[in-house]
Formats: structure tokens, C-alpha cells, sequence
């Protein structure tokens, strides 16, 4: 998850950033002093109605949405329905790359990653071990998001650096890393399952 998302990250940033030079021709702006000027005054303005939209999306999301899915779908619904919002975004990107299309779809996979995504990370210890609860779990929420970022870092210093990717690479490369997330979603969904066996009144319900 975080792998993607950071890369998601990174890759609007890089949008942006091309857009506000586009728009820094456009205007004419001259001048090493005034283009850092607007191109920062545009990054701050363009950030503080992002993260807007996500906290508010995100909100709505817990508030009114993730509670109901995972009693409709079941861990199921909940596990995947963030890949599946990233696999549609990064696949729209690739196709179209530009600033709006990136904004929206990541305000759609960060609020779904803070609400939802968030509910069903939860949920899907509680049919495991207490042990697992307590050695397991701190271990996936520290060193393996962190290695995550590690390789977003990673994914942008050879993306970047070495193989002088243009904008949609990135987006497909999420797009292969989302295959993957899915298949691993798949996998604990059915383990999940194996876990409560059918009959059983689910720690969920």
C-alpha cells in the first residue's frame, strides 16, 4: 500500500511541478526570483485545496461508507475496494497524465486509504492470535511501511536518475504494483475466511 501510494505521491508532485513551468511560460514570468516565487505560491495553494478535499472525502468516507460495506461485503469488500480504486486511478493516468486527472484520482485513493483501507487493516487481525496481535502486527505498521517509502525513494532515483522515465512510466509501474497488492488482498481475504469458518458469527458482525 504504501509503496503505491507514495509513488502516487511523488508522481503528482511531478505533474504539478510541470504544470506550474507550463503555466510560468504561458505568463511570461522572467526572473529566477519571481518564477521560484510563483511556483511556490502555486505548490502551496494547489496542496492546501488537495489535502482539503481529501480530509473532507475521507471524513464522508468513514462516516458514512465503510462501516456499511464491511457489514454488506464483508472483509472482502473492504480489503479490496482500495487496490481497485488504485489499479482504475494509475490505469487513468497513464492514459492521461495530466494535472486534474492526477488530483482527482488521488483525493479518490487517499481518503479511501485513510477511511476504509484504514477499517479493514484493523479488521483483519481480529481473527488472529493474541502473539500475532502483538508481535506481528507493530512490525507491518512500523518497518514495513517504512520499507515501503524506502522503495518509493527507490522507484524515483532509478526512475528518474537512471532510466529518465517520463510521467506515465510511473503510473504503469504502480499499475503492475497494484496487480500485485491485489493478488496479496486476494490471498488474505481467503485466509481470512479460513480463519472463521462458515457458520461461525464473524468478529465483524
Amino acid at each position: 500500500t504504501n509503496w503505491v501510494n507514495t509513488n502516487g505521491e511523488n508522481l503528482l508532485f511531478r505533474v504539478l511541478q510541470e504544470t506550474l513551468r507550463e503555466d510560468v511560460a504561458a505568463r511570461g514570468i522572467t526572473g529566477t526570483v519571481a518564477v521560484h516565487a510563483f511556483v511556490r505560491e502555486g505548490t502551496t495553494a494547489f496542496y492546501g485545496n488537495y489535502f482539503f478535499w481529501v480530509n473532507l472525502c475521507a471524513l464522508l468516507a468513514q462516516a458514512l461508507l465503510a462501516s456499511r460495506l464491511l457489514r454488506w461485503g464483508g472483509i472482502g469488500a473492504v480489503l479490496l475496494f482500495l487496490p481497485i480504486i488504485s489499479l482504475i486511478s494509475y490505469s487513468t493516468m497513464a492514459v492521461l497524465p495530466v494535472l486534474g486527472v492526477v488530483r482527482i484520482t488521488k483525493i479518490a485513493e487517499n481518503a479511501t486509504n485513510y477511511s476504509i483501507d484504514n477499517t479493514a487493516r484493523q479488521v483483519i487481525w481480529l481473527p488472529t492470535t493474541t502473539e500475532m496481535k502483538y508481535w506481528t502486527k507493530p512490525a507491518i505498521d512500523s518497518l514495513f511501511l517504512r520499507l515501503g517509502d524506502g522503495m518509493a525513494a527507490l522507484t524515483v532515483l532509478v526512475g528518474l536518475q537512471l532510466l529518465h522515465l517520463p510521467t506515465w512510466h510511473f503510473a504503469l509501474v504502480n499499475v503492475a504494483l497494484v496487480g500485485c497488492w491485489l493478488g496479496a488482498a486476494v490471498v488474505i481475504v481467503l485466509e481470512y475466511r479460513r480463519l472463521i469458518p462458515a457458520g461461525t458469527p464473524s468478529p465483524i458482525a
